[in-house]
């Protein structure tokens, strides 16, 4: 716990993290997760902040105000997916150990997005049974494509992001570099030579 009364989620001990699926286990990181919502939601004011300040806030107040919701962005998904992580493993435990099948549906496929994984599960023949019976076989094929979870999308529109940073600044050193050369050039193109 921090001094704020909120979780420290920074800690190497972080009771959101599940080191095994026991029920004392899932006790305890569900009791982290009541205790983390509020942190969750404390996590948007900086955001919020940021978004609704004046215009004519001098600019290193404005470029300190940005980087205070930048972090508070990565707070917030980092606590999200930690907290989501919790919740798919308490139900997937209920469903495997105590639950009757029929007190827990599980949701359609893509009904609950998957974190970690890159392609859905296969669809099983008595759901291809159910579908092709209704009519409904276009639908059925249309919900098998390979589709990335959420955690998965954040990661890769990070790294394209951090991949598109990397060239512009490629491009312009080899555009400085080209103007050197130029200049370069130039000035020894000027300078006249000896007799």
């Amino acid at each position: 716990m921090s001094e704020g009364g909120g979780m420290d989620t920074s800690s190497n001990n972080d009771p959101l993290d599940l080191e095994s699926l026991d029920l004392e286990s899932l006790f305890g990181a569900l009791t982290a997760v009541e205790s983390a919502i509020p942190e969750l939601l404390a996590s948007i004011k900086p955001i919020l902040h940021h978004l609704v300040s004046p215009a004519s806030v001098q600019g290193s107040e404005d470029e300190a105000s940005g980087i205070g919701a930048r972090e508070a962005v990565d707070k917030y998904m980092t606590l999200l997916d930690k907290i989501q992580f919790v919740l798919r493993q308490t139900v997937y435990y209920l469903l495997e150990t105590r639950a009757a099948p029929q007190t827990l549906r599980p949701p359609p496929v893509n009904a609950i997005p998957t974190p970690f994984a890159s392609t859905l599960p296969e669809v099983t023949s008595a759901s291809t049974n159910s579908t092709t019976a209704n009519g409904t076989d276009s639908e059925k094929s249309t919900s098998t494509e390979a589709e990335l979870g959420l955690y998965a999308t954040r990661l890769e529109a990070r790294f394209l992001s951090e991949m598109v940073d990397a060239l512009q600044r490629l491009r312009e050193n080899a555009q400085k570099e080209r103007q050197s050369e130029d200049r370069l050039g130039n000035t020894m193109s000027v300078d006249p030579q000896p007799p």
